[in-house]
């Protein structure tokens, strides 16, 4: 009896000790994951500022990037994190010209991809405005891409538009309305990717200027042999050089 109990309690101090070890590497591998998804921000944020010269030009590259033989990292995003919507030089113009012809376009608007690895392209701009002005043109990169007589919000169907290594920045010329625009307070564009995501921005605003030049990236760090990831999302805003959102997310990433 007493040899039948104490094997009991020694595979029972057994058992405890092995799930105890698996416990410890678990979480070792869990806190060793973050530290790889903290990386790969870090290093897309990285690339993007020391390519960014001039202004407009930076860009980072996505897929997995590996750090020695058995941890690595994975970048990622949507075509809507990768859109990127600079505001901080929108107005209401032209100034000069014909009096009729004053203060009808939305101007300067300028979008970047902010990767090399894909293309994305915008499918729909859904244009909103608080004013009785009907919106008749948008242009980009010189043609127009869409052209109506619609009153606000409008889902504007535009030809699709796209950004790759080959032109990754360009401006939207304007959005012209059929009058006067000089009484808007406030001008927001959703734009609906051909991935099915999208992206919401106010793209002018008084009296205080929209400041947004922002993108999303994602950031999965993994062990190899291991079923444990960690997942980072953050926002960067090129315009202020700071991340403005940096959270965990359920989802991992892969090349």
């Amino acid at each position: 009896m007493l040899i039948v109990f104490v094997s009991i309690a020694v595979l029972g101090v057994t058992a405890f000790i092995i799930q105890r070890l698996l416990e410890n590497t678990s979480n070792q591998t869990n806190t060793q994951c973050i530290y790889l998804a903290q990386a790969g921000i870090h290093d897309a944020i990285y690339w993007y500022r020391f390519r960014d010269s001039p202004p407009g030009n930076g860009y980072f590259s996505l897929g997995q990037t590996n750090i020695d033989a058995n941890n690595f990292f994975v970048l990622g995003g949507t075509a809507s994190d990768l859109l990127m919507v600079d505001t901080s030089g929108s107005s209401i113009g032209p100034l000069t010209g014909p009096p009729g012809q004053r203060y009808r376009q939305l101007l300067g608007l300028n979008i970047q991809n902010a990767t090399n690895s894909k293309a994305i392209t915008i499918d729909r701009m859904l244009v909103t405005w608080d004013n009785s002005k009907k919106l008749r043109t948008i242009r980009i990169h010189g043609s127009d891409v869409w052209t109506g007589n619609d009153s606000s919000p409008y889902n504007a169907d535009i030809e699709d538009f796209t950004l790759d290594t080959v032109l990754p920045a360009c401006s939207i010329d304007y959005l012209e309305f059929n009058g006067d625009m000089s009484d808007v307070t406030i001008i927001s564009i959703e734009f609906r990717m051909t991935d099915g995501t999208s992206k919401t921005l106010t793209v002018y605003s008084v009296p205080v200027p929209p400041q947004n030049y922002s993108f999303t990236v994602k950031a999965t760090g993994k062990t190899t042999g291991s079923g444990i990831y960690r997942t980072i999302q953050a926002d960067y805003n090129a315009l202020t050089g700071k991340i403005t959102n940096y959270y965990e997310i359920n989802t991992e990433i892969t090349p």
